[in-house]
Parts: C-alpha cells; sequence; structure tokens
C-alpha cells in the first residue's frame, strides 16, 4: 500500500512517515517546506533506511498535485498539510482560510480524479474552543474560537 503524506517534513509528518516505513509501507511525501526544512526529509530516509519520493509543491498547485498522483499509485492519504498558528491566524485569517480550506479542497479534487477514497485527516482541538473540562472528548459540542481552528473545523464538516 502507497500512502501519500501531506505535510510529510514537519514534526508530525516526519515522525508519521518514519512510523509507516517501519511498518513496510511505501510513502510518498509532499510537502511546501513553508514550516518545515528539506534536512527532515533527508533525515526521515537516514534512520529508516529506506528511499522515497518528495515532492517540494503546495497543495493550492492542482497541477502539481496531479502530476504527484499521476506518477506514483497512491492507495490512502495521510492529511496533515497546513497553516498551523493559533496566533498568526488570528494577524491573517484570510492566509490561512484560502490555505488550508482551498488546499485541502484541490487534495481532494485530485483524490477523486484518481479515485482515491482512504484519508485520515489531522484535526486539532482547537475545533473544541474553550471546553469545559478537560480532557477533551470527541464528543464535546464544537467551537473554534481562532481562523485556525476554524479552518479545522470546516475541514471536518466539508468530511461529513
Amino acid at each position: 500500500m502507497s500512502i501519500l503524506v501531506t505535510g510529510g517534513a514537519g514534526y508530525i509528518g516526519t515522525h508519521t512517515c518514519v512510523e509507516l516505513l517501519n511498518s513496510g509501507y511505501e510513502i510518498v511525501v509532499v510537502d511546501n517546506l513553508s514550516n518545515s526544512k528539506q534536512e527532515a526529509i533527508r533525515r526521515v530516509g537516514e534512520l529508516t533506511g529506506t528511499a522515497f519520493r518528495f515532492y517540494q509543491a503546495d497543495l493550492l498547485n492542482k497541477e502539481a498535485l496531479d502530476m504527484i498522483f499521476s506518477e506514483n499509485r497512491i492507495d490512502a492519504v495521510i492529511h496533515l498539510a497546513g497553516l498551523k498558528a493559533v496566533g498568526e491566524s488570528v494577524d491573517l485569517p484570510l492566509r490561512y482560510y484560502h490555505n488550508n480550506i482551498a488546499g485541502t479542497l484541490t487534495l481532494c479534487e485530485v483524490m477523486k480524479k484518481y479515485g482515491v477514497k482512504k484519508m485520515v485527516f489531522s484535526s486539532s482541538a482547537t475545533v473544541y474552543g474553550m471546553p469545559e473540562s478537560v480532557p477533551i472528548l470527541e464528543q464535546f459540542p464544537l467551537g473554534a474560537t481562532n481562523p485556525y481552528g476554524r479552518t479545522k473545523q470546516m475541514i471536518e464538516e466539508i468530511f461529513n
């Protein structure tokens, strides 16, 4: 099984890639390197002793995604890519809405074109806003209080 990992050069992405490779999965990684470095990709290969394809591309670039899917047999996607700073999202809300939501929609369009129906999406506890208690339970009411959290909440709604 070949898995596309979006945001695979980030902190959670690199750890996910290591676990997938060590479990015998083939991976393809796409990351625009806005929150990470190419060095992280090199280190994943070193740690696992496994070669894999890496594409420096943005999810907003439909042509790049189409090329990635056409060059690789993708069976599933682990979607970790997105802008992620709560404070910055308050200062730059339109950037967050555009990047996180439009990028996800573009990814979904390309997945549909290539018949890829399996996705794991990395959301955020910020979708719960200010919960009444912790730990936060999945059935708690949603109520994101910042643009970053609202992008994650909107994407969850799109997937429902």
